[in-house]
């Protein structure tokens, strides 16, 4: 889970609710471009997921930064994680072990869930953070209402 992420409850919920093991939240309402992490999908089934996408898809959507892994693949990505350390990589990005696996499992280990208009912002500058004021923290939901 990405630490610098503002977002509404019900994001997590669905992550939780999912029928799918190893789950992505994606966000279809995203600006194009090299920073957002893009999670793409062709015939119901995620092909990709980076920032610089080469494949063909039928749509795709921003990462929200948000995972679920089952044990088993839990433990694929941390030896993946520590394949990147020992070949010294550390200073890869964390989304390129998780493409990494992606890319060589079957169709239908990953699945998804979509939150597009839930709202939520990745802050990693000041006016991240007066958008956040702005415009993401009037639009949250109470999880107690």
């Amino acid at each position: 889970m990405d630490a610098d992420v503002l977002n509404d409850f019900r994001m997590v919920e669905r992550l939780l609710a999912s029928g799918n093991a190893n789950c992505f939240l994606m966000d279809r309402d995203f600006e194009a471009g090299d920073e957002p992490v893009k999670l793409c999908v062709r015939d119901g089934e995620i092909i990709d997921f980076h920032k610089k996408i080469e494949n063909v898809y039928d749509f795709c959507g921003e990462s929200v930064g948000f995972f679920r892994f089952s044990s088993d693949m839990a433990g694929r990505l941390a030896r993946r994680a520590q394949a990147y350390v020992d070949e010294g990589r550390e200073g890869e990005w964390y989304e390129e072990a998780i493409r990494d696996l992606v890319m060589e499992c079957p169709a239908g280990t990953f699945g998804y869930e979509d939150v597009t208009g839930l709202p939520w912002i990745e802050i990693d500058f000041p006016e991240d953070v007066e958008r956040a004021r702005k415009e993401i923290l009037p639009r949250l939901k109470n999880p107690e209402t």
